[in-house]
C-alpha cells in the first residue's frame, strides 16, 4: 500500500463528504425560507453573493459561510429559554407547616422558542419535603361478605390514624361505602328485598359519602362502626362508581390542595365496568362528574352507567390521587387493574383485614420512596421530550423515575425537548411535566418562520416580473402566475418539453424525476400529496413500510426519508434505539454479548458460550444468574415453603410451569437453577430462559428431588446385633486365649514335675509318730 492517508481516516473523510452531500440533497430541494429552516442543519441565505457555489437559497449549516453569504442575510434561529417561575425549592429542615406553600419541583415555568429538529436540554431538580400533608380516604366495599372486615377497620381505627401520623403528622382521614347498582340485575329491586336485603342488613345504595376528611380519628372509628352492611345479587360490584365519584367530587370529600392524596379501595369482589350497566337499559356513558346530594349519597346510578378503567386513570392523574387496591379476594385481577392505573399500587389483605394497618403502611412507603416524571404529550403533539437521570447513581441513565427517595433526598432529571412539527395555527403549546404533587409548566413556542418574511419583502417586484412579491430573495407569486421568476400563467396550456432542462435533477436522466411534467421551467408532480420537491424528487409513499402510519408514528417524513424522534431509528422509525438494550447503570450496549435490533438484544454465540437474557448478560456457565432472583417466588408459587409469606408471594410477576422433565429445556439454552429446600430437606430445580417479549420463561421440575429415607428400625437393630455381636466375639476371643494360656501353664507344669529329682533321705516336711532322743552321756560311757 503506498504511503498517503490512513485507511481509517480515508473512511472518515468519505463518511462526512456523503454525510455532508446528504445534507446539502436536503436542504437544496427547499424552495422557501420557512421549509428551509424547518429542515434541521440547514440555513437560509436571502442573498447570495455573487459567484457562490451553488444557486440553492437553502444550505447546510457550516462554518464556511463567509464565501456565501454575509451575516446580515443568513435565517439560523436558535433555540431560546427564558424562565418565568423558578421558586426555591422547600428547605427540609424547616416545618412544612411554617411554610406558606410548599415546593418539591424547581424550575416551576419555562418558555421556550424552539426550532423544529433541534434540541433543547433543562434541568428539573426534585427535592421530597418533610412531614408532607397527606389525605386518606378509606373506600370500603359494605356488602354483607365484608361484615368482619368493617368491625376490624373498625378496631384498628385508631390504630391506623397513630400509624399516619408517624408518617406525616398533617393527616386527614375519611371515609366512604358502596354496595352496587339498585337496579335489576345488580340488586334485587323486590319491595321487601329493597328494605332487607339480607339477614340484619340495610337496604342498598350505590356510595355514600359516609365521612368527609377529619382529622379527628375517633369520628373515622365511630362512622366506620356505624356504617351498616348491606347486600346485592350479582358478584361483583359498583366499586368503580364509588371510586369515581371519591375522585371528582372534590368539595364534598374534602381533598385539600397541597396534599399526597390517596383512596384505599377495600373489597373482596371482582367490579362492574363500562358496558355492564347497559344489563339495566344504561346506555349513557359516565360523565365523570360529581352527583352527590346533599346528604352524601349518590343517586344518579341509573343515569350513567359504569366509569371504564380509562376513565379511572385518567381522573386518577387529573386529580393526582394515589390508589391503593387493598383486597383480599382476586389477587391477580387487581394486580393487573393497578398496572392500568398511573400512581396506583395493590396489596393483599387478610380473610379479615387484620392487617389493614401494616398495608396501608407497606403501600403508603413504596409510594413516596419513588418519583416519577411524566407529562401530558401524546403520539400527535408537535413536541418531544426524552428523560435521563442519575438519580442516585454516577452514571446518566435514560430514566424518567428514581427510587429509594427518602425525606430530604434530591436528584436532578435532565429533560432534552424536541419540536417535531410546526403547528398550523403557530400558537404557543403548553406542556406538564409533573409529579403527583409538583408540575413544570413548559411554554413552547415554535419559531418557524423567517424574520426577512416582513422585513425584506418587496410586492410587485420587478424581478418576479411585477406579478409576485420577492420574499427572502426569491419569488412568491400572485394568483394565476407561476414559475421561479413568476413568469408563467397558470391558465396557460404547458408544454411537455418546456424549459425541461430547469427540471432535471443533476445526476438524474429524468425531468421531475418521471414522477411529474416540467411546464414553465418548473416541475408540476404527478401526485401532489405524496410527491413534491423541486424536482418531484421526494416521495413520502417511502416513508411507510406498508402500514398506515408514516414513519411508524415515530418521525416525520423529509424528502422520502425518515427523520425519526430520540429513542427511535430504523429506515421507518420501527425501531427503538439501543438504549433499551443496555442494562441499568451500564454502557456496553447487550453486554457485550449480542447486537441491538430494534430496541431488543439478539445475542451471540462465542467460544462455545451461548449467552440469553434481556441484555444477553446471562449463560450457562456464567456465575452470576437470576437464579437467586427467581428461586423464592419458584419455591413459594409452586411448593408453598420458602422465606416468602402469602401477600409476598401474591406478589410475584412470574408464572413458572410445573413439568416432569427440564432436560429440553436445557437443551434450548435455559438456564438451570438447583436449591435445597430447607423446610423439607430436599432440592428442587427449575429453568428460565429470556423470551422475545420481554418476559421470562420458567419451568420448575414437579416433584423434589428428596434422599431416600433411612431404614432407622433396621439400623436400631443391626446396631443392637453388632453390639451383642462384639460381645459375644470378645468373650469367645478372652476364653480363647485364657485356655491357650492354661494349656500352656500345665504342660510347662508336667513338664518340670517329669525332670524333678528327690533325695532318698526322705522328705523333709514328713514327721514321724515316734520321736528318738540320745543321751550324750550314755553315749561317752558306751565307749
Amino acid at each position: 500500500m503506498k504511503a498517503g492517508i490512513p485507511l481509517g481516516m480515508a473512511l472518515w473523510v468519505f463518511w462526512a463528504l456523503a454525510s455532508l452531500a446528504s445534507a446539502q440533497e436536503s436542504c437544496s430541494v427547499k424552495e422557501q425560507c420557512s421549509d428551509c429552516i424547518q429542515t434541521p442543519g440547514c440555513l437560509w441565505c436571502s442573498k447570495p453573493k455573487e459567484g457562490s457555489p451553488t444557486s440553492s437559497h437553502c444550505v447546510p449549516d457550516t462554518s464556511q459561510l463567509q464565501s456565501f453569504c454575509d451575516a446580515q442575510h443568513i435565517e439560523n434561529p436558535q433555540n431560546d429559554v427564558k424562565v418565568v417561575q423558578n421558586d426555591p425549592l422547600s428547605d427540609v429542615s424547616k416545618d412544612v407547616r411554617q411554610t406558606v406553600r410548599i415546593i418539591q419541583l424547581a424550575p416551576q415555568r419555562l418558555r421556550l422558542k424552539l426550532r423544529k429538529g433541534k434540541t433543547q436540554h433543562i434541568s428539573v431538580t426534585y427535592r421530597q419535603v418533610k412531614d408532607y400533608p397527606v389525605d386518606l380516604y378509606y373506600l370500603m366495599d359494605l356488602s354483607n361478605s365484608m361484615l368482619d372486615d368493617k368491625e376490624n377497620l373498625a378496631k384498628l381505627g385508631s390504630k391506623l390514624a397513630d400509624t399516619v401520623r408517624n408518617l406525616t403528622t398533617q393527616f386527614k382521614l375519611g371515609f366512604g361505602s358502596f354496595v352496587d347498582k339498585v337496579l335489576m340485575p345488580f340488586a334485587d329491586t323486590a319491595e321487601e328485598k329493597l328494605q332487607r336485603p339480607c339477614s340484619g342488613c340495610a337496604p342498598p345504595y350505590s356510595y355514600r359519602n359516609d365521612l368527609p376528611l377529619d382529622s379527628d380519628p375517633s369520628k373515622f372509628t365511630a362512622k366506620v362502626l356505624g356504617a351498616p352492611i348491606s347486600g346485592n345479587m350479582d358478584a361483583p360490584e359498583g366499586g368503580f362508581d364509588a371510586l369515581m365519584q371519591a375522585m371528582v367530587c372534590k368539595e364534598q370529600i374534602g381533598w385539600r390542595d397541597t396534599v399526597r392524596r390517596i383512596i384505599v379501595f377495600s373489597t373482596d369482589a371482582k367490579f362492574h365496568h363500562a358496558g355492564d350497566g347497559r344489563l339495566a337499559g344504561i346506555v349513557q356513558p359516565n360523565d365523570e362528574q360529581c352527583h352527590l346530594d346533599k346528604d352524601g349519597v349518590y343517586n344518579d346510578f341509573d343515569k350513567y352507567d359504569y366509569p371504564s378503567v380509562a376513565q379511572i386513570n385518567k381522573i386518577a392523574q387529573r386529580e393526582e390521587i394515589n390508589v391503593i387496591f387493598a383486597v383480599s379476594g382476586y389477587p391477580d385481577l387487581y394486580e393487573s387493574l393497578s398496572k392500568m392505573i398511573e400512581a396506583s399500587s395493590f396489596g393483599v389483605l387478610d380473610a379479615n383485614s387484620a392487617n389493614v394497618v401494616e398495608l396501608v403502611k407497606e403501600q403508603y412507603e413504596r409510594i413516596t420512596s419513588k418519583i416519577k416524571l411524566s407529562d401530558n404529550l401524546t403520539d400527535t403533539s408537535p413536541v418531544t421530550i426524552s428523560y435521563s437521570s442519575k438519580c442516585h447513581g454516577t452514571q446518566d441513565v435514560a430514566t424518567s423515575e428514581c427510587g429509594n427517595m427518602k425525606e430530604g433526598s434530591e436528584v436532578v432529571f435532565d429533560l432534552d425537548v424536541t419540536a417535531i412539527e410546526c403547528p398550523a395555527d403557530g400558537k404557543p403549546f403548553f406542556i406538564e411535566v409533573k409529579t403527583l404533587q409538583d408540575k413544570l409548566i413548559l411554554e413552547v413556542e415554535f419559531d418557524c418562520s423567517c424574520g426577512c418574511e416582513t422585513t425584506d419583502r418587496v410586492d410587485n417586484s420587478t424581478s418576479c416580473h411585477l406579478q409576485g412579491a420577492l420574499v427572502c430573495g426569491v419569488c412568491s407569486c400572485y394568483p394565476g402566475f407561476r414559475g421561479d421568476r413568476c413568469q408563467c400563467s397558470t391558465s396557460g396550456f404547458h408544454e411537455l418539453n418546456e424549459d425541461e432542462s430547469q427540471c432535471i435533477m443533476p445526476g438524474d436522466a429524468y425531468a421531475c424525476s418521471n414522477q411529474g411534467y416540467c411546464s414553465c421551467g418548473a416541475c408540476v408532480c404527478d401526485s401532489p400529496d405524496f410527491v413534491n420537491g423541486k424536482y418531484c424528487q421526494c416521495n413520502r409513499r417511502l416513508c411507510s413500510n406498508g402500514n398506515d402510519k408514516e414513519c411508524s408514528g415515530h418521525g416525520t417524513c423529509d424528502c422520502g426519508k425518515c427523520k425519526c424522534k430520540p429513542g427511535y431509528e430504523g429506515q421507518f422509525c420501527e425501531c427503538e434505539d439501543d438504549s433499551k438494550c443496555r442494562e441499568l447503570g451500564k454502557q456496553e450496549v447487550c453486554s457485550g454479548h449480542g447486537e441491538c435490533k430494534c430496541g431488543k438484544c439478539r445475542c451471540t454465540q462465542s467460544d462455545n458460550v451461548h449467552y440469553s437474557g434481556q441484555y444477553c448478560e446471562d449463560c450457562q456457565s456464567c456465575s452470576t444468574g437470576k437464579c437467586s432472583k427467581f428461586r423464592d417466588c419458584v419455591q413459594c408459587q409452586h411448593f408453598g415453603t420458602g422465606v416468602l409469606d402469602k401477600e409476598e408471594c401474591n406478589k410475584c410477576e412470574i408464572k413458572p410451569q410445573p413439568v416432569d422433565f427440564l432436560d429440553d429445556k436445557i437443551l434450548n439454552n435455559a438456564r438451570l437453577c438447583t436449591f435445597e429446600d430447607t423446610d423439607t430437606g430436599c432440592y428442587f430445580n427449575f429453568t428460565y430462559l429470556y423470551m422475545d417479549n420481554g418476559k421470562y420463561s420458567i419451568y420448575v421440575l414437579r416433584e423434589q428431588q428428596c434422599p431416600e429415607a433411612a431404614p432407622v428400625l433396621g439400623i436400631v437393630f443391626g446396631l443392637v446385633a453388632a453390639i451383642v455381636a462384639i460381645g459375644l466375639l470378645t468373650l469367645l476371643i478372652w476364653k480363647l486365649l485364657t485356655t491357650i494360656h492354661d494349656r500352656r501353664e500345665y504342660a510347662k507344669f508336667e513338664d518340670e514335675r517329669r525332670k524333678a529329682q528327690w533325695n532318698t533321705d526322705g522328705n523333709p516336711l514328713y514327721r514321724p509318730a515316734t520321736n528318738t532322743f540320745k543321751n550324750p552321756a550314755f553315749a561317752q560311757q558306751a565307749q
